[in-house]
């Protein structure tokens, strides 16, 4: 290296010792430098919905829980065909009177699946599709975007239409099949977003 770089074999080994210090590389004695993998920008990230809210709401209220007819969309994204039915759950969140989130639920239908009783609580979609599978045989994925609020969600959540909101979109899947899709709307002077590093 000091004769590739056309420097001294001291300056090599205070540019090798300061990556050390760094943590870009690491030595092994008699073997010689490796690059460690760079971990500064990956983040442990909770998506839980009490994690994404700058205070924890207080009150929760199921706007409706039927069976409905897909749109284009839900046919898309859950894979059923057109007349399929599909479960579709509504929740606000409310900080004292004032809502704050709006929390969307979109299950395919399927035979056991509770949909409405007088003692519905407030749970994740994880929790409601273990009603099927166990849950450690379920992945996520999810994305979070800044949209500007629909007709719908600006009217559960007492703001403008076109007000920008935080849109959590969460889809779950069993070994690749589709079994639910969640979209969390929330203010955006209510969300808050939180992560640790990796490495630390």
């Amino acid at each position: 290296m000091a004769d590739e770089f056309g420097v001294s074999r001291i300056t090599i080994r205070n540019a090798l010792s300061s990556l050390i210090d760094d943590g870009y590389i690491y030595s092994i004695p008699g073997k010689g430098n490796y690059v460690l993998d760079n971990k500064n920008d990956k983040f442990l990230l909770s998506l839980k919905t009490v994690n994404l809210l700058k205070k924890p709401f207080q009150r929760v209220e199921m706007l409706g829980s039927e069976i409905i007819k897909p749109t284009i969309d839900l046919v898309y994204r859950l894979r059923v065909a057109p007349d399929a039915r599909v479960v579709y759950i509504r929740w606000v969140l409310f900080y004292e009177e004032t809502p704050i989130a709006y929390d969307i639920h979109y299950i395919p239908y399927f035979p056991g699946i509770t949909v409405w009783n007088d003692d519905f609580e407030y749970t994740s979609l994880s929790e409601i599709l273990s009603q099927k599978n166990t849950i450690f045989q379920l992945q996520e994925k999810m994305s979070i975007t800044a949209v500007t609020s629909s007709e719908e969600v600006a009217k559960v959540l007492g703001i403008q239409v076109n007000t920008p909101v935080l849109q959590i979109t969460q889809e779950i899947s069993d070994d690749e099949e589709p079994m639910g899709m969640r979209r969390l709307y929330i203010k955006k002077e209510w969300c808050r977003i939180h992560g640790d590093s990796l490495n630390g």
